[in-house]
């Protein structure tokens, strides 16, 4: 049976860290002086240890251009020894090092930097794939429990026609006695149905939320972010907050979908407007809670739908479900607060809801 032997050098300079990639590929640039040293003997005697501790601090960050700058200057002052030339004396060498610093500390700034963008990035996807897991969970939750409030109604009705039923048949002994022991079976499974449906609309509505002190601004920073992910516009964001009204009691991941359906919803409301500004922002609200806002410089609300834009199934939207707004609701009531939309009077529609602060 023949091995499979894992080899070559491309496979291990994807495998190695960038930090040993830095200071190798920068190490073996400097130390090419020496083949050198025969045709330019003491003259250009750091020229490669600039290009190298460069590629070092670009690949590999602080800790390798330095490392590069230290081997730049040993081989320099090799070089010039070997030349008949008399070495660079403390100051000259400080200097060296000191350019060699400079490009460290950029190589150093310059990785940081791209960990923190890689660091962010991995945040705003673990979000929102989070964030999409609890939206399809709130939507199937609101589905299920529309349909246990339509059911529960026949299934009621259902056991209040057999329950009368039943009564009627025990008093007339000229029936059958099978007719009552049926009927009474048939209200006996009807309210075990009405049962059933009721444990599960109490399975799927927000009854165990995990509220914590939060910073809305926060929040809605990170909501306008995965919200206008992929904006077929340039959205101009205005910040209204007040540092008043900024701390609340919330499940973060919740009200983050409240905030997240409602900023995408202004977006797609601004798809084909001259002026597409979004203002988010909060305030001191009624009733000592705290109130956000969502405004965008859409068309407005449509007259016949302002008032029922919350409930289930009803959409303003040609390819809507009628969902996201009911579960928006779900959650900002199951909080403890309230949400409400209406026209502005200088154009487009304005989304609040109310959160109680964190004391």
């Amino acid at each position: 049976m023949k091995r499979t032997v894992p080899s070559t050098a491309g496979g291990w300079a994807r495998d190695a860290p960038p930090a040993l990639l830095g200071a190798g590929f920068g190490g073996l640039i400097v130390l090419s002086r020496v083949s050198l040293q025969g045709p330019l003997g003491a003259s250009s005697p750091f020229i490669l240890a600039w290009p190298a501790i460069m590629l070092a601090a670009f690949i590999g960050g602080f800790w390798p251009a330095l490392a590069v700058s230290v081997l730049g200057l040993v081989v320099g002052q090799w070089a010039l020894e070997t030349g008949g030339v008399p070495p660079l004396g403390p100051g000259g060498a400080a200097i060296f090092m000191m350019f060699g610093l400079v490009f460290s500390i950029a190589g150093g700034m310059r990785k940081r930097g791209l960990k923190r963008a890689a660091a962010d990035a991995e945040r705003l996807n673990d979000m929102q794939r989070r964030l999409a897991g609890v939206a399809r969970l709130n939507a199937m939750g609101e589905i299920a429990a529309t349909l246990a409030h339509e059911l529960n109604q026949p299934l009621t009705a259902i056991a209040s026609y057999a329950g009368a039923a039943q009564r009627l048949v025990e008093r007339d002994d000229a029936l059958p006695g099978g007719v009552a022991d049926l009927l009474e079976k048939v209200n006996g499974q009807a309210a075990r149905a009405r049962e059933v449906i009721g444990r599960i609309r109490g399975h799927v509505t927000l009854s165990e939320l995990a509220p914590t002190p939060q910073s809305l601004s926060e929040m809605f920073e990170d909501a306008v972010t995965v919200a206008t992910a992929g904006a077929a516009r340039v959205v101009a964001v205005r910040r209204e907050f007040d540092a008043r009204a900024d701390r609340v009691l919330a499940d973060r991941i919740q009200i983050q979908q409240v905030m997240v359906n409602l900023v995408r919803n202004a977006v797609e409301a601004m798809a084909e407007t001259p002026r597409c500004e979004l203002r988010i922002g909060s305030r001191s609200g009624p009733d000592g809670l705290v109130e956000a806002y969502v405004a965008d410089t859409g068309p407005g609300l449509p007259a016949d739908l302002a008032e029922r834009l919350f409930e289930p199934f009803v959409t303003g939207k040609a390819d809507g479900m009628g969902i996201g707004l009911a579960v928006c609701r779900s959650i900002v009531e199951a909080h403890g607060g309230a949400i409400r939309a209406e026209s502005d009077p200088y154009g487009g529609a304005i989304f609040r809801f109310t959160l109680r602060p964190a004391t």
